[in-house]
C-alpha cells in the first residue's frame, strides 16, 4: 500500500463490534457507579460476578473500552448528567448489547429485576458524538440535544437510531461487485465512502487483497470483489468472540491499535507490533494518547463548505454523463429512422391497417428497437427525436456552467488573505513526522535538555509510568493539582543539565498550574531525582490520581516568573513552534511573543490577533498556551 496509513481519532466500525463482543463475555455485570471520566465522557463501573469489577468508559464521538477499575481516572466532582445517570442506572444489570450493523454506534440494553422495561444507553461514536439514555421508546437523558429533519435527540422526544447505511460487514460478493461496477471513484475512497468501511479499515482490507487503492474501483468488479469478500471474512475471523489487543509503536508512540493482527503497517520498518490482553486495553492506551485539538467554529465551518461542494461537483458530473449517454442513444434512434426508412413506412402501413387504438408502435430497424408514431411520418417522428436532443443539449450547457462554477468557488481561497500562511504553516506540520514528544507538552531547555509534561491527570500519571527513566529529573510546581514535569537525562556526550534548565522547567510548570490562571506573578517550584517519586504514599496519605508522592528533600526553586515566551525553534534542522520561558526559545529561536496571565474576558481578541501576526491557526496557537486569561507583554 503506498503512501502513510490513514490515522484514526475514532473507533471504525469494526472496532465498535469487536467492543460488543467483548461486553457480551461479561457474566451479569450489573452497574455500580457512574462517574465523569477524566479528560471527557463518562464510565460505568460493572459489578461482575466472580471477576470483581470492570468499568466501561463511554467517550462520545471517539471510542469506548471495557477497563479494568482504576485504569480510567475519574474527575472530582460529578457533572449533572453523570448524576442522573446513576439515578437511572446504578442497580440495572446488563441485558444485551445490539449488533452495531456497520455503524460506530453502541447500544446496551439496562434493566432492574423490577422494571420490565429496559434502559437503552446508546453511545455515538461518529461526528461530535452523543450519549443518549431512553426508556419505553423516550428518551430519559441525553448529553447534547439535536434536532434534525429526519430526527430529534431531546429529553421527551421519541428514541430513534441514525439512519442505517449499508452494514459492510454482511455485503455478499454479488452486491459488492455492484457497488464497485457503479462507484466512479479510486478502490480505496469507494470502500471508505461508499461502502462505509472508513479510512483505516479500507486500507486494511486493501492490503490484506493484495489491491492497488488508487485504481479505479469499476475496473475489474469481479475480481477485485472476489478477493475483498475473502479479506473481509478472514478479518471478521480475527476478531473472533474475544477479541485480543494490537497496538503499533513508532520510536516508543503509539499509532494505532487494532482487535486484529494489522497488516497496513508491514510496509514501514520503524513501526513494532505488541499485543495487549484485551482490545480495549488497547484501545484506551492509543486514545488517551492522542492530543486531539477540535477546529474552531470558522475552520469547521470552511470544512463542511468544502465538502459541499464535492458532493455538488459529483452530482453535477453525474448529471452532465447522464445526460450525455441519454443524447448519444437519441441520435442514433433518429439516425436509424432515416437509414431505415423504407421499413419504418411499411410498419407503420401495417400498424395503421391493424386499426389499433395505440399512438406509438415499437419497431425494429437493423439492429436498434425504435418508437414510431402512427400518426406521423417516419420524417416527423425522426425530428421529435432531434427536438428532444436540441432540448438535452441545451441542459448539458447549464450542467457544465454549473459544474465550472462549483469548481471555481472550489478552487478560490475560503479564507481571508491574512490567513494564508497560517493554512501553509498546518499543511507543514501535519506533513512532517512529528518527534515522540510532541504528544505531551514539551520544550527545549536553552542548554539542549526535552522537557515533557502531562496535560491532565490521566496523561500526568502515564508520563511518569512510561517516560521517566533513571537519570531524569522530575519538577512540579508548588501548587495542588499542577502537571508533572520531566527534563529528560541528556544523551551520552551531551552536557549535563544545571540550574538553568531547571529554573526554566520550574518556570514552565508554574506557567501550566493554576498560578497562571489565578494571575500570580511569580510562584515557586521544585525538583527531585527520579528515584525520590512513587505511587507509595507516607503512613495515612492518600495519594490521588495524576498525583506522585515526593520522598526526601525537595530543591526549591523560588521567584519564578509567571511569563511565557512563544516562537520558533531549530531542532535537527527542523523549525518547530513552541511555548517556554523566553530564556529557552531565545536561546534557540526566535522569541515572536511574550505572554502573562490577563483578563479571560479579553483572551479571544488577542487570540485573533496573535495568529494573525504570527501566521498560526487559532487552533494551534490554543494548543500551546495555558488556560486562563492572557495578556501580552511589550518589549
Amino acid at each position: 500500500m503506498a503512501g502513510v496509513p490513514t490515522p484514526k481519532d475514532r473507533f471504525t466500525s469494526l472496532d465498535t463490534l469487536a467492543l460488543v463482543r467483548e461486553i457480551r463475555a461479561l457474566a451479569r455485570p450489573r452497574v455500580d457507579k457512574v462517574f465523569d471520566a477524566a479528560g471527557g465522557g463518562w464510565s460505568l463501573a460493572f459489578r461482575v460476578p466472580g471477576e470483581g469489577r470492570r468499568e466501561l468508559l463511554l467517550v462520545p464521538g471517539k471510542y469506548a473500552a471495557l477497563l479494568t477499575t482504576g485504569d480510567s481516572p475519574h474527575s472530582e466532582e460529578l457533572s449533572p448528567l453523570a448524576r442522573e445517570l446513576r439515578r437511572l442506572l446504578v442497580g440495572a444489570g446488563l441485558r444485551g448489547a445490539a449488533e452495531p450493523a456497520g455503524e460506530r454506534y453502541l447500544e446496551l440494553a439496562l434493566g432492574r429485576s423490577d422494571d420490565p422495561e429496559p434502559l437503552l444507553l446508546a453511545l455515538e461514536m461518529f461526528g461530535t458524538g452523543n450519549l443518549i439514555v431512553a426508556q419505553s421508546g423516550k428518551i430519559v437523558a441525553v448529553a447534547q440535544a439535536r434536532r434534525w429533519a429526519h430526527r430529534q435527540v431531546r429529553i421527551g422526544a421519541d428514541y430513534t437510531r441514525p439512519p442505517v447505511r449499508l452494514d459492510p460487514w454482511v455485503v455478499g460478493r454479488a452486491e459488492l461487485e455492484a457497488e464497485l461496477a457503479r462507484s466512479r471513484n479510486d478502490l480505496a475512497s469507494t470502500l471508505a465512502a461508499r461502502l462505509s468501511f472508513g479510512g483505516p479499515v479500507a486500507e486494511e482490507l486493501i492490503v490484506r487483497a493484495g489491491l492497488d487503492g488508487a485504481e479505479p474501483a469499476s475496473a475489474r468488479p469481479p475480481i477485485v470483489a472476489e478477493r475483498l469478500h475473502a479479506a473481509i471474512a478472514e478479518l471478521l475471523r480475527e476478531v473472533g468472540d474475544r477479541p485480543n489487543g494490537f497496538v503499533y509503536l513508532r520510536e516508543g508512540a503509539i499509532v494505532d491499535a487494532t482487535p486484529y493482527p494489522s497488516r497496513r503497517w508491514t510496509h514501514d520498518p520503524s513501526v513494532e507490533q505488541a499485543t495487549r490482553p484485551t482490545f480495549s486495553d488497547a484501545a484506551h492506551e492509543y486514545f488517551r494518547s492522542l492530543v486531539i485539538v477540535p477546529p474552531s467554529a470558522a475552520e469547521a465551518e470552511a470544512e463542511k463548505t468544502r465538502k459541499g461542494l464535492e458532493r455538488l461537483h459529483d452530482q453535477q458530473s453525474a448529471a452532465i454523463v447522464e445526460l450525455t449517454e441519454s443524447i448519444r442513444t437519441l441520435q442514433a434512434t433518429a439516425e436509424t429512422i432515416f437509414a431505415h426508412y423504407p421499413q419504418a413506412e411499411a410498419a407503420l402501413e401495417a400498424a395503421r391497417s391493424t386499426g389499433g387504438a395505440d399512438a406509438r408502435v415499437t419497431v425494429t430497424l437493423g439492429d436498434r428497437e425504435v418508437a414510431l408514431r402512427t400518426d406521423r411520418t417516419p420524417r416527423e417522428s425522426a425530428q421529435e427525436v432531434y427536438a428532444e436532443v436540441k432540448r438535452l443539449q441545451s441542459k448539458v450547457a447549464g450542467a457544465r456552467a454549473a459544474l465550472a462554477e462549483t469548481d471555481a468557488k472550489a478552487a478560490r481561497p475560503r479564507i481571508a488573505p491574512g490567513r494564508v500562511a497560517r493554512r501553509a504553516a498546518a499543511e507543514t506540520e501535519r506533513s512532517r513526522k512529528p518527534h515522540w514528544f510532541e504528544r505531551f507538552r514539551w520544550f527545549i531547555s536553552s542548554e539542549g535538555a526535552v522537557v515533557i509534561a502531562g496535560r491532565d491527570a490521566s496523561s500526568n500519571d502515564l508520563i511518569v509510568r512510561r517516560n521517566m527513566k533513571d537519570g531524569d529529573l522530575y519538577v512540579h510546581a508548588d501548587l495542588h493539582g499542577a502537571a508533572s514535569v520531566i527534563v529528560k537525562h541528556p544523551p551520552p556526550g551531551e552536557p549535563a543539565v544545571t540550574e538553568a534548565t531547571l529554573r526554566e522547567a520550574g518556570q514552565w510548570a508554574v506557567v501550566y498550574s493554576k498560578a497562571w490562571r489565578a494571575g500570580l506573578a511569580s510562584a515557586s517550584a521544585f525538583w527531585v531525582t527520579h528515584e525520590q517519586v512513587s505511587k507509595a504514599a507516607s503512613s495515612g496519605e492518600f495519594v490521588a490520581r495524576g498525583a506522585w508522592a515526593i520522598h526526601g528533600t525537595k530543591h526549591i526553586l523560588k521567584d519564578l516568573p509567571t511569563e511565557l515566551g512563544l516562537g520558533t525553534i531549530d531542532y535537527r534542522g527542523e523549525t518547530l513552534w513552541t511555548a517556554a520561558p523566553p530564556s529557552a526559545v531565545g536561546a534557540r529561536g526566535t522569541v515572536r511573543a511574550v505572554l502573562v496571565p490577563g483578563e479571560e474576558r479579553e483572551r479571544d481578541a488577542l487570540e485573533v490577533e496573535l495568529a494573525g501576526e504570527l501566521g498560526l491557526t487559532r487552533t494551534r496557537l490554543q494548543s500551546l498556551l495555558p488556560a486562563g486569561g492572557i495578556s501580552r507583554r511589550r518589549a
